[in-house]
């Protein structure tokens, strides 16, 4: 007993090293005057500078902004639409169709990636801004799903069917009282699906075309030519959008808690 109290916060504290020393190092040398990764040769912030007066690296941002805002939008629809309909409807097939949106979890995303790459070819449309928020949406669409049906079985359908007997027809119960809600989910829902688009690799890899270069894409090309301090502070700016990201939910979601008034 007393060995297991010992070493349960040493292997915990090990934990947390061995999970964010890289970022530590990662972040540190970003800061570094030098060209070099290992040695520091002083505090500069002159390849964040570099970072934001590449051009190239200025488009592939805006590429992935863009078709992570577009893929994020449509697969939270799609998500949402199809966690009410699972959640609230009773179907021939609906136990087919909810496997069928999670199959994209336990598939190997190279596997659809390729898939989706030969479909393309052989109906003869480019590659480029469609092809990649088409991949990025089969991605996303399952954890958007399953986010959204989570917070749909949690409502009390015993307030619908409240708005119903106060006159409320289906559409205004549906946008006056189960997506105000499914709001806070719906938006999470969006920021994770959104935060995955733009960190995409794999499936950007095969459906990217010329000139729709996403940023981890150029961030894989600019590797090839050595680990610079100017990749550390693009990473570090990376690692601190996907934190702001996440505390942003984290503060919807503690707000919303907070302000829940107690059930009478």
């Amino acid at each position: 007993m007393f060995v297991a109290r010992a070493l349960s916060p040493t292997i915990l504290v090990l934990a947390y090293v061995f999970l964010f020393a890289p970022l530590v190092v990662l972040i540190a040398y970003s800061f570094n005057a030098g060209r070099s990764t290992v040695v520091w040769s002083g505090f500069s912030f002159k390849w964040y500078e570099a970072v934001f007066a590449d051009r190239n690296l200025g488009r592939a941002f805006w590429v992935s902004v863009m078709v992570a805002v577009v893929s994020a939008s449509a697969s939270t629809i799609v998500g949402t639409l199809a966690a009410l309909a699972l959640g609230r409807r009773r179907f021939l097939g609906a136990a087919f169709f909810s496997t069928l949106l999670t199959a994209p979890l336990v598939l190997p995303e190279i596997v659809m990636a390729v898939g989706l790459l030969v479909f393309m070819v052989a109906t003869g449309l480019g590659l480029g801004y469609g092809s990649m928020i088409a991949g990025h949406i089969l991605v996303t669409i399952p954890f958007t799903t399953l986010i959204v049906r989570a917070a749909t079985a949690a409502l009390d359908h015993r307030l619908d069917e409240a708005a119903a007997d106060l006159g409320a027809n289906d559409w205004q119960v549906f946008t006056r009282v189960t997506m105000p809600l499914l709001a806070p989910s719906i938006m999470t829902a969006f920021l994770l699906a959104a935060t995955l688009s733009f960190d995409n690799f794999v499936m950007s890899t095969f459906t990217a075309g010329v000139g729709t270069t996403p940023l981890p894409i150029h961030i894989y090309s600019m590797l090839k030519l050595g680990i610079t301090p100017q990749i550390n502070a693009l990473g570090t700016l990376m690692v601190a959008f996907n934190v702001a990201i996440i505390l942003v939910v984290m503060t919807r979601y503690l707000a919303l808690t907070f302000n829940k008034k107690p059930d009478h």
